[in-house]
C-alpha cells in the first residue's frame, strides 16, 4: 500500500468530517501547543520518587536540587499487574503534562505505570548522565536504562511490586530513545518489554534540530510589542482556564478560544520554540556545572547567574550539537567523527531491520509532525506496517485526547 493511500484509508477509519474535528486540531502549530496544556485529571495521586545514580553529582555546584533522579508512579492495588515506563520528550520531566496524561490512561487499562525525566533534560544531565553532555542517542539510552533498572529495584523493595511484564512508551524524543532503550533490552532481558509504543519520533536527527532552530529564531523576528501581545493572550487563556470557564478538556471549548485569541502561526510558532529552546538553555546551563567545557566565557556563582544565562541563551540547537556535543565524541570514535555520522548513529534508520521483524513496535505518529519529512514519515509507515497509525493532524503529540489515538492505546495495551 503506498503511502498516500494508507493515509486516505487512515481518514476514513478516523472518521474524519469537516464539521466534527475543531480547527485548531488541524493546526499543526495549535495542536502541538496543546501537548503542554491538557493535562491528567489525577496528577495529584501520582507519587513521586527518586533514585541516586550519581553519587559523585552531589558535589556539583549550584546543582542541588538535580542530585538525584526522579520518577513520579501511580500503582495498582494488583502487586503483579503490568507496568509500563514512559518517557516524555526534549526537556521533558517526570511532572510533565503529556506524560502524566498518558501515564492516567494505561493506568486506567490496569498497568502500574512510571514515568520518568528524559535523558535530554537539565535534571538528567546532573542525575543521570555518565558523561554529563547528553544528546547521544545510544549513550543516553544507556543511561536511561540503568536508571530504569534502579526505578523497578526501588519500587519492588518499596512496595512489593512484582509486575508480570514490562512495557515502554515514549514520546518526541523519548519515543526514539524507546527504540534504543529496547535494543538494550533485547541483550540484557532485565525487563524482556512486551509491548514499546513510539509516539512521533523525530526520525532524522539533523532536520528536527533544523526546525527547532527555526521555530526558536521566529523570536528574533518580532518585535517586543509583538512578543508582549502574544504574552497577554496566554495569560487570557490561562485565567479562562484557571476560573474554570474553559475546559482544556473539551475541544470544542479550545477551538472557541484559539480562535478569540486569533492566535497567528507565527504566534503559535514562537511559543513552541521558545519553550524548547528555554529547555536547551537548562540543560547547556547543568552540563557546563558538570564539565565545564571552557566555552562559555561568564561564570556563575550562587547569586549570579544571569550573565551565564543570557550567553547560553544565543545558544542553538545546532550548536550544542556541533561545539558541545560533537567534540565530546570525537575523543571516544576518533576525529574523522562527523555530525552525520553522529545523526546516524542517533537516529531510527538503523532500526529499519529490527523494526520490520520485531512485532512488539508500534508507532503512532501524524502527516503534519513538525519535526518530521513526509519523505521519513513515509519510510517508518512502510517499516512498521500493520504496526503503524498514521494521524491525519495532530501536529507533533497534539492529540492525546483524540479518540482514535486513545481506541489504538487500548488496542495495542488491552490485558
Amino acid at each position: 500500500m503506498s503511502f498516500v493511500s494508507f493515509v486516505l484509508v487512515t481518514l476514513i477509519s478516523f472518521n474524519v468530517f469537516a464539521g466534527q474535528i475543531p480547527d485548531f486540531l488541524k493546526n499543526p502549530f495549535a495542536a502541538t501547543i496543546t501537548s503542554t496544556l491538557v493535562t491528567a485529571e489525577s496528577s495529584n495521586a501520582f507519587n513521586r520518587g527518586t533514585v541516586t545514580l550519581l553519587p559523585s553529582r552531589k558535589s556539583v555546584p549550584l546543582m542541588e536540587r538535580a542530585v538525584d533522579f526522579n520518577y513520579s508512579f501511580r500503582l495498582r492495588a494488583e502487586k503483579k499487574a503490568p507496568l509500563v515506563f514512559l518517557i516524555p520528550g526534549t526537556g521533558g520531566t517526570s511532572e510533565s503534562a503529556g506524560v502524566l496524561l498518558l501515564a492516567e490512561q494505561l493506568f486506567k487499562m490496569g498497568y502500574h505505570v512510571v514515568t520518568v525525566d528524559n535523558p535530554f533534560s537539565w535534571r538528567f544531565a546532573v542525575a543521570g548522565s555518565k558523561s554529563g553532555l547528553p544528546g547521544f542517542t545510544p549513550r543516553d539510552a544507556t543511561d536511561l536504562y540503568g536508571a530504569l533498572k534502579k526505578v523497578n529495584k526501588a519500587l519492588r523493595t518499596d512496595y512489593g511490586v512484582q509486575p508480570q511484564n514490562f512495557s515502554l512508551v515514549g514520546y518526541s524524543l523519548g519515543g526514539l530513545q524507546s527504540l534504543f532503550v529496547n535494543e538494550i533490552d533485547q541483550q540484557t532481558r532485565d525487563f524482556g518489554f512486551k509491548k514499546v509504543l513510539i509516539i512521533n519520533p523525530p526520525a532524522n536527527l539533523l532536520y528536527a534540530v533544523e526546525k527547532l532552530d527555526a521555530l526558536a529564531d521566529v523570536k528574533n523576528q518580532m518585535t517586543a510589542n509583538e512578543r508582549q501581545n502574544v504574552s497577554f493572550k496566554v495569560q487570557r487563556v490561562t485565567t479562562a482556564v484557571t476560573s474554570g470557564k474553559v475546559s482544556l478538556r473539551d475541544p470544542m471549548q479550545m477551538d472557541k478560544i484559539f480562535k478569540q485569541e486569533r492566535f497567528t502561526d507565527k504566534e503559535m510558532s514562537y511559543l513552541i520554540g521558545n519553550e524548547f529552546h528555554d529547555s536547551l538553555g537548562g540543560l547547556i546551563f547543568s552540563t557546563q556545572q558538570v564539565h565545564d567545557s571552557g566555552i562559555l566565557k561568564i561564570p556563575a556563582t550562587k547569586y549570579k547567574r544571569n550573565a551565564r544565562n543570557a550567553e547560553i541563551a544565543k545558544i542553538s540547537f545546532s550548536q550544542y550539537m556541533n561545539q558541545f556535543l560533537l567534540p565530546n565524541l570525537k575523543i571516544r570514535h576518533g576525529n574523522d567523527y562527523t555530525v552525520e555520522q553522529l545523526n546516524f548513529d542517533s537516529s531510527i534508520f538503523r532500526f529499519a531491520d529490527s523494526i520490520r521483524a520485531n512485532d512488539s513496535l508500534y508507532l503512532v505518529t501524524t502527516v503534519d509532525d513538525l519535526f518530521s519529512k513526509p519523505s521519513d514519515i513515509a519510510w517508518m509507515q512502510k517499516q512498521f506496517g500493520s504496526r503503524a497509525l498514521i494521524l491525519p493532524f495532530g501536529g507533533h503529540c497534539g492529540f492525546f485526547q483524540v479518540p482514535a489515538f486513545q481506541g489504538q492505546l487500548k488496542h495495542i495495551f488491552a490485558r
